[in-house]
């Protein structure tokens, strides 16, 4: 039960990285395949949770003055929660990015 990959960072794979976190792997294991991460947050029950952030934009969104009104946006989320310092919970999602 580990991590697979040879890449270091997320990125445009944050999906199919998602799939590859499995639980009871370690924190380090999942830093050393994902890099370090974008957020965190400690919970008062002691579980710790990592955030992974992508910005998926398409070639409309990147238009001078079109890509605000007609080009879509999108951030990818990958939320990993640590007991212990092992995975215990792994959720990727896609959110519309705040105005």
């Amino acid at each position: 039960m580990g991590i697979a990959a040879c890449t270091a960072k997320p990125g445009l794979n944050l999906a199919s990285k998602a799939c590859m976190v499995k639980k009871q792997v370690s924190a380090e294991e999942v830093q050393r395949y994902l890099g370090p991460p974008q957020e965190v947050e400690r919970l008062p029950d002691g579980r710790v949770v990592w955030f992974y952030y992508h910005l998926r934009r398409d070639a409309l969104a990147a238009v001078p003055f079109l890509g605000k009104k007609f080009g879509r946006e999108e951030i990818e989320v990958l939320r990993i929660t640590f007991s212990a310092g092992r995975v215990v919970d792994c959720i990727y999602y896609v959110t519309k990015p705040r105005s």
